[in-house]
């Protein structure tokens, strides 16, 4: 009996309950009684039902004790220092745990605070404004920090920093970091420097447009992969990006190499065991990299012990190893990803594989690794698939396509990358001349993904009712035969198989009635600080804006949106100017969809640095650039556009407001045009009575003046905001609509807008 799985079962479970569902307050409650319940259990009849109830529950127990132990030790004392604190900016002393990460619109570094007045917290400071020095693990800083929560987010529980063991988020105030010393042990974070240098290496040593992919498959970074916006994009709609987030694949491949290069022995496999460890101290302790050191590790170990290897055991123990460490780490993506891949792979693929035996000719080598590749993927998504599509609203069906033809190259690659790396340290020269030829394959793999990425239907989206139900049918077919099986009744295995590419087909050939004809929608999507506006009807479909500041690009995000409606191409992109909330997706887009046009101010000041991506791309997709140095009305299918440009004001101001007219409702963007925009446009007569007014920059008391809602009389006013420091939506702004009776939605408490536009009264058009 496996009681090591059923253990970490009922603690994971009971950890999942905490993380999710079950109050704070009761969990002592709860944990005495699932203590008391395991004792119970042991009055059963049936030996090994008491047995595993008995694991099970006193695991459960276990587990709420350690959730809330670390909930009471480390985040209510971080809570409390967070009220304490709100609204101020106060001094921190801290030490650096890990080197910077540089995005383009900012910066972020992983410090542990230091003192004696309580808990030595781990946080994650962000800088929005200016450059972080050069810091490397160790050093100690000190800085004006804004403390804010890591587990809250708009007022609801947020488990993205808490299951990585950050107990604190904060703002650093520009200009008040310093440097004042380094730490004495520094030396403890050589794993971090090991990294770090491999980094560096893969920038000296390899092509400009290959070090990226390289960097990310190495080490697990990829902050400039992301940062090639086509690459990036093709390898998210082809669904691998799980290639580049070290994992089990990268610990069998250095396995692979030592048995290759030492022999397949114990000696060997003893070896390997420092090497797995260092490797996933080296990536992070990401949940994926240690599920697979533990069970690496034990494969190794047991014929040392004289025991066979069971991957049932090893996946409870390691999923026991990162609970114990942190019981909130359940809530992570990158765990229950990981876990739910390795659980297909345990309990699907040997089934798959016999189906395969029996209907495929095996012995001919190329359909045999074919075959296994197709059956890795398949049982490896069997149970991460709905996660999948949960947390990325994608379910990307060319993915073993995709893998087949290049997991066999991405694995070479990683453990060449490796050798190149250790002879470029030594021999640059030579790893130079290496590494020009590793970067063929590599060249290889990304064209593999664009041609993928850009089949027709390569994904669903779950933004679309037919694809989740789609989704809801294909596991219960499969659940039901499954249980019919189990009861020796005999089912094909091709009838669930037939019944969901029958489904699949009706889903693809359904995309175009989500939006009924004669109808519009307006969406305004969630983009945190930033703005991205979808308006679309049955054949046309308008983008105005595309930036922000959430955790997904404003241009996956609007192309999702349009392709769960059945939309393949976008007739205008239309960005108000070019700052970074504002544009910092286009180029996204751009490379996600086909863009007929691009409409952008003549002039637009850049201060951020897009326009030569944005332009590029544009060419890259053969999109016509328009630059608007005049007012112009355009008519889009049964969409009306007038795209003004209103004088005076700041940069922010001088940009393109769009009047826009579907459905016989009209609705008025005005990106970020503040009081003296508005004022030229009642100057002009451009402002007629609107039905939506998308609000001028973000809320601002500086936007939504009185005479010009006087003169617009919006019936609701969607204000797209997010986190900032700028007091955005403004108290004086939401009183103003309030007067004028205005129905405000806001991004920030709503999430994303969607209001039907009908020819009848949108009076109760708004969801979240």
């Amino acid at each position: 009996m496996r009681k090591l799985a059923w253990a970490a079962l009922g603690f994971a479970a009971a950890a999942a309950l905490a993380e999710y569902i079950l109050p704070v307050k009761g969990l002592p409650y709860v944990a005495a009684a699932l203590a008391l319940l395991s004792l119970c259990s042991l009055l059963l009849r049936r030996r090994a039902l008491r047995k595993r109830a008995f694991l099970c529950l006193l695991a459960a127990a276990a587990g709420l004790t350690a959730w809330q132990a670390r909930y009471s030790l480390r985040l209510a004392p971080a809570e409390e220092r967070v009220q304490a604190m709100a609204g101020q900016d106060v001094p921190v002393f801290a030490r650096v745990t890990d080197y910077p990460e540089r995005h383009p619109n900012y910066q972020r570094v992983e410090v542990r605070f230091l003192g004696d007045d309580g808990p030595q917290e781990r946080a994650l400071l962000y800088l929005y404004e200016g450059t972080l020095p050069d810091l490397e693990p160790g050093d100690l800083i000190q800085a004006q920090v804004r403390l804010t929560s890591a587990v809250t987010r708009r007022g609801q529980r947020s488990h993205i920093y808490t299951s990585q063991g950050i107990d604190l988020l904060g703002y650093i105030q520009p200009q008040t970091l310093s440097l004042s010393g380094r730490w004495e042990h520094a030396w403890l974070y050589f794993p971090q420097q090991l990294s770090q240098g491999v980094k560096d290496c893969c920038e000296r040593l390899f092509p400009a447009d290959a070090a990226p992919f390289l960097k990310a498959l190495l080490t697990g970074d990829s902050t400039d992969l992301e940062q090639d916006a086509a690459g990036y994009t093709a390898m998210r709609v082809s669904g691998v990006l799980h290639i580049v987030a070290v994992s089990g694949m990268h610990l069998f491949v250095l396995v692979a190499f030592a048995q290759l290069l030492l022999g397949k022995s114990r000696r060997t496999g003893l070896i390997c065991l420092p090497v797995i460890w260092l490797f996933a101290l080296m990536a992070g302790f990401r949940a994926g990299v240690v599920r697979a050191a533990v069970m690496q590790s034990l494969y190794l170990l047991a014929p040392a012990a004289g025991r066979e290897s069971d991957g049932v055991t090893s996946l409870g123990a390691a999923l026991l190893l990162l609970l114990g460490m942190n019981p909130m780490a359940v809530g992570g993506v990158g765990l229950q990803l990981s876990f739910a891949c390795m659980a297909g792979l345990v309990w699907i693929l040997p089934a798959v594989m016999g189906w395969m035996e029996k209907h495929l000719p095996m012995h001919r080598f190329l359909v045999a690794a074919a075959a296994g590749n197709v059956a890795c993927s398949i049982a490896a998504t069997a149970f991460s698939l709905p996660l999948a599509a949960y947390y990325f609203g994608l379910v990307p069906l060319l993915s073993p396509v995709a893998n087949l033809l290049t997991l066999f190259v991405v694995e070479v690659v990683f453990g060449a990358g490796y050798v190149v790396c250790a002879l470029g340290a030594a021999i640059p020269a030579l790893g130079q001349a290496l590494g020009w030829v590793l970067a063929w394959p590599v060249r290889w793999c990304m064209a593999v993904y664009g041609t993928v990425a850009s089949v027709p239907f390569a994904g669903l989206y779950t933004a679309a009712p037919s694809t989740v139900l789609w989704l809801a049918g294909v596991y219960t077919l499969f659940l039901l035969w499954y249980l019919l099986r189990r009861k020796r009744k005999r089912l094909p295995l091709d009838v669930p198989v037939c019944l969901s590419v029958m489904g699949l087909c009706l889903v693809l050939l359904a995309g175009k009635a989500s939006i009924p004809a004669g109808e519009g929608r307006l969406t305004v999507l969630d983009v945190d600080q930033g703005q991205c506006v979808v308006l679309a009807d049955r054949d046309t479909a308008v983008v105005m804006d595309c930036g922000g500041a959430g955790m997904d690009s404003a241009g996956d995000l609007a192309a999702n949106c349009l392709l769960s409606q059945g939309h393949t191409r976008v007739d205008a992109l239309i960005l108000t100017h070019l700052h970074r909330d504002h544009a910092n997706g286009a180029e996204v887009l751009l490379y996600r969809m086909k863009v007929d046009r691009l409409i952008l101010p003549a002039g637009a000041d850049d201060t951020d640095g897009l326009l030569p991506g944005i332009l590029a791309a544009a060419q890259a997709r053969g999109t016509q650039v328009i630059s608007l140095s005049e007012e112009r009305m355009a008519q889009l299918g049964g969409m009306t556009l007038d795209l003004l440009l209103p004088q005076g004001g700041d940069v922010n101001e001088r940009g393109i407001v769009i009047r826009a007219g579907l459905a016989g409702r009209s609705v008025l963007v005005m990106g970020d045009a503040g009081t003296d925009a508005e004022l030229s446009l009642l100057q002009s007569g451009s402002v007629p009575d609107v039905d939506v007014l998308v609000a001028g920059h973000h809320g601002s008391r500086t936007a939504s003046g009185a005479l010009f809602l006087a003169a617009a009389a919006p019936e609701t006013a969607v204000i797209s905001v997010g986190y900032n420091n700028y007091g955005q939506p403004s108290e004086e702004t939401l009183s103003r609509l309030d007067r004028f009776h205005v129905r405000v939605l806001r991004t920030d408490t709503e999430g994303t807008v969607t209001i039907p536009l009908r020819s009848e009264e949108i009076a109760n058009g708004g969801q979240g």
